[in-house]
């Protein structure tokens, strides 16, 4: 009975060593409920998501200390002891990664939505903020004749608030300089007649515009300009991360009649 009391003592105490280093490992301890939540000697990862890489952004606690080029990449349990290391999935929002130090094998940790900085989306959500705020409300078309056009006869079109010139947008994130650019890509006209053209933003009146069109029956014709805008963004003045395209337009109606000579004798 002794030897059985020995044994099974001996069992837990292992049994309880291996938990230990499962959550030294993994960042985490476990509470009475079994549910993951951050001690004060964790690991804790954070990812920095640029241009669609990972990047490790800090790794807080544990071992090795600082000194480490921390990388880290989504993963996997290989080996037949590894879920002793990983433990479980605090929830199905996290992913598991491969904590690497100076590029030899760290140990594993569980990445959740509150470990991820995504400049990415951080970046394109400012964009998009800026666009539909900023650009797109002062955005309209100019047209000479601004009364009515006549059939046959070109008119003259050009965009009104918005110059085309390249803009920069501050971000604030984690203490790092992020800048979004906006620059000016491709411009396409529709001249409401099924008539559509690549061109320029024109010029406005008195000036002749690069941007003409003679529409060839009477009747109001909805005209329209997209203006497609290129998105990228760097990070402390590094290379410029390219983000999706963003577009502003507007559009106008434009009346157009036809007119007549008549010759009256006398």
């Amino acid at each position: 009975m002794k030897v059985l009391i020995v044994l099974t003592t001996t069992i837990l105490a292992f049994a309880a060593q291996i938990n230990a280093l499962s959550a030294d490992v993994i960042g985490e301890d476990r509470d009475a409920s079994g549910s993951a939540m951050t001690g004060p000697e964790a690991v804790r990862v954070t990812i920095l998501r640029m241009g669609g890489v990972d990047h490790v952004q800090a790794v807080s606690g544990g071992s090795p200390g600082d000194g480490c080029a921390w990388s880290a990449r989504p993963g996997q349990v290989t080996g037949p002891n590894d879920h002793l290391a990983t433990g479980t999935s605090p929830d199905e929002m996290h992913t598991l990664y491969v904590v690497f130090c100076d590029g030899t094998f760290h140990g594993y940790a569980w990445i959740g939505p509150d470990d991820v900085v995504d400049l990415d989306a951080l970046a394109g959500g400012e964009a998009a903020r800026y666009v539909e705020d900023v650009l797109a409300p002062g955005v309209s078309i100019g047209v000479n004749p601004d009364a009515r056009g006549l059939v046959g006869l070109r008119s003259w079109f050009w965009v009104e608030g918005f110059d085309g010139a390249a803009v920069t947008v501050p971000v604030a994130a984690l203490g790092l300089t992020v800048n979004v650019q906006l620059s000016m890509g491709s411009v396409s006209w529709d001249f409401g007649d099924g008539t559509v053209e690549s061109g320029s933003l024109g010029e406005a009146y008195p000036a002749e515009s690069s941007v003409q069109h003679a529409h060839q029956a009477d009747g109001t014709y909805d005209v329209s300009v997209s203006i497609e805008l290129l998105a990228s963004y760097s990070v402390d003045g590094g290379p410029p991360l390219e983000l999706a395209p963003l577009t502003i337009g507007a559009s106008t109606e434009h009346p157009v009649e036809q007119r007549q000579a008549v010759i009256h004798s006398r």
